[in-house]
């Protein structure tokens, strides 16, 4: 993003107003603005809905590979170094990212226990290796033949055995269910009335954004004109009461790619699981893959049932991650899983704050699009 400094009182253009489709910017007379270091684009709209689904047997688990081992090989495979646990400090060694904002809810450091992976398909497979797993189960697969690969790793400071962290013919059938209710063309998340948009007519997501939410669910689509969609060394905060919500849907012409980058919530309300990146593409390319990123708050759901993948590398946080492959190398990651209760259908208001905003000018804009 361009960063513009405004040394006095100036007449900059005026906020873009939300006309329901996309942002378009309308003159309105009288408005002055004080711009400290960065210009500013608020952002109101009015929504109502409820999350229609909720996903509390998704949310036992941090990992969910969907696919079948003849389709996709591997559903879930991960190598170093710990889920379940961040035992490091953050940003961990490797990160060298933009700072945190100062907003966000900080990182957990310590054993969170929730790190269980599952294998929904009978024919499903998971291949791990230098990997501390905590949590209730460890690893519950549908079939009865799912271990692809079982190296050097531990399951609650044990060694990970048949008896130990790998469970054969569990019943998943509640989860398959909350996946199938979620990606139905229907009723699910896809059949969702958008009521905010992002463009980015290149696909570079070029400032730093934070997404002030009331209570409620936003659901937010992407203009990318079939570019990819790219988020490097930049910060997205997503902000909030309790009860509020927030649904991405990621344009099937698009791949969701993000490094050096940090995706967090904000410590004013919002619950750690109320925030979710969706895309149902169907194919079986690489769909999201984060790279070299705090994810903290953000779940990632890839349900278009052709083989798509999931794929982090050197990334630390709180998030969960379902697909039909999903494939995770040097983590430290606890589980945010989305949307494990349903919320209760109100108005909504959000707020859209671009770049690094001066804490006066938030207030200004906060005030003048109250709910």
């Amino acid at each position: 993003m361009e960063i513009r400094r405004i040394s006095k009182i100036q007449r900059p253009e005026p906020p873009g107003w939300f006309d329901g489709e996309k942002l378009r910017p309308h003159r309105r007379a009288g408005l002055q603005w004080i711009a400290v270091a960065i210009s500013l684009a608020c952002v109101a709209a009015t929504t109502a809905g409820a999350v229609p689904f909720s996903a509390p047997n998704m949310g036992d688990y941090l990992l969910i590979g969907t696919g079948d081992a003849g389709d996709v090989g591997t559903s879930v495979a991960v190598s170093n170094f710990e889920i379940g646990a961040n035992s490091e400090a953050v940003p961990m060694s490797g990160l060298s990212g933009p700072g945190l904002p100062g907003n966000a809810v900080p990182v957990l450091v310590g054993v969170g226990g929730n790190g269980d992976i599952a294998i929904t398909d009978t024919d499903g497979k998971f291949d791990v290796s230098d990997l501390d797993i905590y949590g209730d189960t460890g690893i519950d697969c549908s079939g009865n033949n799912c271990n692809d690969g079982n190296s050097n790793s531990d399951f609650n400071g044990n060694n990970l055995t048949n008896s130990n962290g790998i469970n054969q013919i569990v019943n998943l059938a509640g989860v398959t269910e909350e996946i199938n209710a979620a990606r139905n063309p229907t009723t699910g998340i896809s059949s969702l009335l958008g009521n905010q948009t992002l463009t980015f007519s290149d696909g570079i997501w070029d400032s730093d954004l934070t997404i002030l939410l009331a209570v409620g669910v936003t659901v937010f689509d992407f203009v990318t004109n079939g570019n990819d969609l790219k988020l490097e060394d930049k910060n997205l905060l997503i902000d909030g009461p309790s009860g509020a919500y927030a649904i991405f849907r990621i344009p099937d012409e698009a791949n969701f790619l993000v490094s050096n980058s940090n995706l967090v919530v904000g410590n004013g309300g919002i619950g750690m699981n109320n925030v979710l990146f969706y895309t149902d593409k169907p194919d079986d390319n690489q769909h999201i893959n984060v790279n070299s990123s705090i994810v903290n708050g953000i779940a990632f759901w890839d349900l278009g049932a052709s083989g798509g993948e999931i794929h982090f590398d050197n990334v630390q946080g709180c998030t969960q991650a379902v697909a039909d492959k999903v494939n995770v190398n040097n983590v430290r990651l606890n589980n945010c899983a989305a949307f494990s209760v349903v919320v209760p259908e109100s108005g909504t208001a959000v707020l859209l704050f671009l770049g690094l905003v001066g804490s006066g000018i938030t207030r200004r804009c906060a005030s003048k699009f109250k709910a």
